[in-house]
């Protein structure tokens, strides 16, 4: 997305430990600039923002392989700036962790800032400048879009007039320009701005166009301001602090005047804090002639919330400790991410010390002294940082505050008078504030704390904290919670994304040991648990394998989906199919050893595990072979040679609670879908011919004529190739019995002891490819149920219904029983399965009313939308994301469950309206659960139909196919048809005419 990304923060230390953060993010140049001033003060983020323009410029100019600066540079460039400010505690604001209303792996504010830049919809050119102290929290609401028509744009949130006087608020007229920026306005002050109770604040987001960026870079060139830059500090300027906000962009405000902006009093109460030195005005005199120019547009960013995480004076009530009470707990043990017990808040530490208001840092044997203060502080606070390789623990009260001074009129330390504090430490004044001024005496410079020998200042540890060992330790809990957990558990700690965890795991240095930690428990699983359940327990583990596989190539290894079928996996593959798992695991290991050499080769390593996924799930599924009560040897009279077979089918509609059917969904989380079944243009589309035939063989008549023959095994064993021809008919034999490859008898003498003859089948389907509408495994129904009619024997729907998921599985395809229910059956049924891994389909029928079905036929409509679906990529990709755990989409899961429920109930109730809504809804679930199911024309059907109809979805996955709605009472079908074929690309819609179906799967001879 940025071409350049530039990261600036106080310390040169802090440098390298930010560049291991900011790795992975894709871009082209990646620089993380330290604010040149090496006194401390730093350069403000005026200064900070024209070095870091000055910065990346070079570099782009370098790279170019100029000699000098060039600023054009910036014309055709996408330029993110993101300042990491200084910070009181072990880690800046923007690695602090944030509340996101999520149980999952807790999030650091600059995952939510650069989550929310992507979302501004950035043009192609231009600087965006993100600040990291502030916690933008909500849902964005962008439905009007974002206005970069000005020079810059700027972005505010909404507030309250109280939060507001603690910040930053934008004045801008009704045309959105910038008119003044208000620093800590008096409440009095802003009410005159305010709208419903609220103001706009600024949130710490800018844009630039190329025009302005290329005249900040111009700026270095003009002393004092060169003391903001590198080359200022190296040249021996003295260093100069400047706001962004009110030292640059003020000059841009239509309502400043230029003798109010020089002396830093623009925005009437700007004086507080700032200056008007000598420096500053000559400073401000540049600013004015090259930026007056330049216009501020405002976009208020609606939906989100300020959040200004820094301490304002002391942490007690500050927004920190606010946000830290809401985050979700993440805790392993005594291992703690995030823990809360009473009071107590902990983070990042494997101590559950519950003595202190607040834990920050990894366990640190406390000093003598610690151990006192922490006997005299009232609301402990205790926080290790670490200084020259030492770690040292910080005592301080909550309600301390770290800037009031500590003399004869008040102050405090560890939440006590600051002289009882220094009598119980035995420590005098000149101790602690040796040659400080009494206004700088303060709890930020009392030398209290011990490091290496000598008592130092928490002004001095937190400059001098060393935030690499900070994030290593953070590091290493996640290693430990993660591995620990999954060992110890089998999951994870909380729902959360695995691909989430597998990323950081890879960031973090430690995939390795995860990757042998998921086999380890791959092959204790396997030898433990019972059949059924092992299959979907190794088909989890396996998964989650090929996430962590895929992750490890960063991206750069090519797409998931692929053949599997390499040599070097196929011993492992031939050993899991036979079922020896502990042998097949070790040499899956074995071979994926030799593929972690290269991302392309890590993908391909993922799409072989992937691939024996499936083949578990297939596994498990054929425990649905239980289900299958028919008895061959029990046959009854078998109907003459000249008699031929029809069996013909309907069409099913999916009305709510599709993907639920799909392995290995139906059997962890249960399955509930609402079928009902149609004919269309008065016909039964689907069905097939059955006739036996002396000859020993089966013959397949294809659509063209074609015949392909099955005389042996060799015949049989490409029924596995979903697209070889007849492949679907021979795994239709394979289910019904009537032939086996594991037989050692010949296919002559297994169809003369079954069948006592051959067979002939043909089939025939008067549906689109790629309807929707249920049509292989429908013609599996039929194909099954037309060869136990041959042999004579006796079987119930129920049997082909399990015999046709075992179809799938020996077809490789994976699909659910959805279909089979809803062509098989009349009417209305619902289809269920039990959160068992012993698969069975139970089926609840609906005898609806003539009435209902009048009226509901009169309603109904269905149309062809002219695309074929593509259920194959759908159905791996939502496979996928049920594997990985992500909380949205298994919540997706349970809401199209429990809309079946409400489905039925419509249903049964004859709620024609109501289950409009039920196909609104479900037609949303599809789209969360596939995204791609709605290509262009489907979303602009959707579109004309909205005036007329009360619901509609996509049948089957979605992605193409049938569309079927609802239509209002007494809309006329011939004017919703004209709406629909006025659309662009409409050229290849067809519209049937449907009814419902009330003899389901019909047989008979003719």
């Amino acid at each position: 997305m940025w071409n350049s990304v530039v990261v600036t923060c106080p310390h040169q230390h802090w440098c390298t430990p930010l560049e291991n953060i900011f790795k992975d993010l894709k871009t082209d140049l990646l620089l993380v600039v330290p604010d040149p001033d090496h006194e401390g003060a730093g350069v403000g983020s005026g200064g900070a923002t024209l070095n870091a323009l000055l910065v990346v410029v070079e570099h782009l100019s370098a790279r170019k392989g100029f000699t000098t600066l060039d600023s054009d540079l910036l014309s055709d460039s996408k330029i993110l700036i993101l300042h990491v400010g200084p910070s009181l505690l072990p880690l800046p604001s923007a690695l602090l962790y944030t509340d996101t209303g999520s149980n999952g792996l807790p999030r650091t504010n600059i995952e939510r800032i650069l989550s929310l830049v992507e979302d501004l919809e950035v043009p192609g050119e231009g600087v965006m400048v993100a600040g990291t102290d502030i916690f933008l929290q909500g849902e964005l609401n962008v439905s009007k879009g974002i206005d970069y028509s000005g020079d810059i744009s700027l972005f505010s949130v909404p507030s309250s007039l109280h939060y507001a006087t603690q910040h930053g608020v934008a004045v801008s007229g009704s045309n959105s320009v910038l008119q003044n920026i208000l620093y800590q306005p008096d409440k009095n002050e802003i009410e005159k701005f305010c709208q419903d109770g609220m103001v706009n604040i600024l949130s710490g987001l800018l844009w630039f166009s190329p025009k302005v960026a290329e005249t900040l870079v111009k700026l270095h060139c003009l002393t004092p301001l060169d003391g903001c830059t590198y080359m200022g500090a190296d040249s021996g300027e003295t260093s100069l602090k400047i706001s962004l906000y009110y030292d640059i962009l003020t000059a841009c405000c239509t309502q400043v005047s230029f003798a109010d902006f020089l002396i830093g009093n623009c925005g009437k109460t700007l004086f507080r804090g700032r200056h008007s030195s000598p420096a500053m005005v000559a400073a401000r005199k540049h600013v004015w002639a090259e930026m007056r120019e330049f216009r501020i547009v405002e976009n208020v960013l609606k939906g989100l919330e300020h959040k200004y995480l820094p301490p304002w004076e002391s942490l007690d009530e500050s927004e920190l400790i606010i946000q830290c009470k809401l985050i979700h707990p993440y805790t392993f043990g005594n291992t703690s991410l995030v823990f809360r017990l009473g009071d107590s808040i902990i983070f990042d530490s494997s101590i559950k010390d519950t003595s202190c208001k607040l834990v920050m840092g990894y366990t640190a044997n406390l000093k003598e002294e610690s151990s006192v203060m922490l006997n005299i502080c009232k609301d402990p606070v205790n926080i290790i940082y670490n200084v020259s390789g030492t770690l040292v623990s910080v005592i301080f009260s909550l309600t301390d505050k770290f800037f009031e001074p500590c003399n004869g009129h008040g102050g405090q330390l560890f939440g006590i008078p600051w002289t009882d504090a220094l009598n119980q430490l035995n420590l005098t004044p000149e101790q602690v504030w040796n040659n400080i001024s009494d206004n700088f005496r303060t709890m930020y410079t009392a030398k209290l704390y011990r490091v290496n020998g000598e008592l130092q200042s928490l002004e001095f540890i937190t400059s001098n904290h060393d935030i690499g060992v900070s994030l290593a330790t953070r590091s290493s809990l996640h290693q430990e919670m993660v591995c620990r957990s999954l060992e110890e558990t089998g999951e994870l700690i909380n729902p959360t994304k695995y691909t989430d965890i597998f990323n950081l795991a890879v960031k973090d240095g430690w995939s390795t040991v995860l990757l042998q930690v998921l086999d380890k428990m791959a092959l204790a699983d396997s030898a433990t648990k019972d059949l059924a359940e092992r299959t979907s327990r190794l088909a989890f583990i396996l998964a989650m394998t090929a996430d962590l596989l895929g992750c490890m190539a960063k991206g750069e290894g090519g797409l998931r989906s692929g053949p599997a079928n390499n040599k070097d996996f196929s011993h492992g593959f031939s050993l899991m199919e036979k079922g020896e798992y502990v042998d097949g695991l070790i040499a899956l290991t074995k071979a994926r050893s030799l593929w972690l050499d290269r991302p392309v080769r890590m993908v391909r390593a993922a799409r072989h595990y992937e691939g024996v996924v499936q083949l578990l799930i297939r596994r498990t599924v054929m425990s649905a072979e239980s289900q299958i009560m028919v008895d061959l040897s029990a046959a009854e009279a078998r109907p003459d040679m000249e008699k031929e077979i029809k069996i013909q089918c309907p069409a099913r509609l999916d009305l709510s609670g599709g993907w639920t059917d799909t392995p290995p969904i139906c059997y962890e989380l249960g399955g509930k879908v609402v079928d009902l079944a149609i004919t269309l243009n008065g016909k039964k589309p689907i069905g097939c011919l059955v006739r036996r035939i002396p000859e020993l063989q089966i013959e397949i008549v294809l659509d063209e004529g074609e015949v392909v023959f099955i005389r042996s095994h060799s015949d049989l064993e490409n029924h596995c190739n979903p697209t070889a021809k007849g492949a679907l008919v021979k795994c239709c034999l394979i289910s019904a019995k009537l032939l086996s490859l594991e037989s050692n008898d010949s296919v002559q003498v297994q169809l003369k002891n079954i069948l006592g003859s051959g067979l002939r089948l043909k089939l025939w389907s008067e549906l689109p490819q790629g309807s929707g509408l249920g049509t292989s495994s429908i013609l599996a129904g039929a194909v099954v149920a037309g060869c136990w009619t041959a042999v004579g024997c006796r079987f119930s729907t129920r049997d082909v219904v399990h015999a046709v998921l075992v179809v799938e599985q020996l077809l490789t395809t994976g699909g659910g029983w959805q279909d089979q229910v809803g062509g098989l059956h009349p009417g209305f049924n619902l289809g269920t399965t039990p959160q068992d891994h012993n698969v069975s389909v139970s089926v609840q029928p609906f005898k609806p009313s003539p009435g209902f079905i009048t009226a509901l036929e009169k309603r109904l409509l269905v149309l062809y939308t002219g695309k074929p679906r593509l259920a194959k990529n759908l159905l791996q990709n939502v496979i996928r994301n049920w594997y990985s755990r992500e909380p949205t989409i298994y919540q997706c899961f349970q809401e199209n469950y429990r809309l079946a429920g409400t489905c039925w109930e419509a249903v049964t109730q004859e709620n024609i309206n109501c289950l409009g809504d039920c196909l609104t809804e479900y037609w949303r679930i599809k789209r969360t659960l596939a995204p791609g199911a709605e290509p262009e024309l489907v979303k602009n059907i959707f579109t004309a139909l909205e005036p007329y109809s009360v619901g509609g979805t996509l049948a089957g996955a979605g992605g193409g196919g049938f569309l079927t709605a609802i239509l209002k009472e007494d809309v006329e079908r011939d004017v919703v048809v004209a709406a629909i074929l006025d659309l662009p690309g409409s050229s290849k819609i067809q519209f049937f005419t449907p009814a419902v179906d009330l003899s389901g799967m019909t047989i008979k001879y003719i």
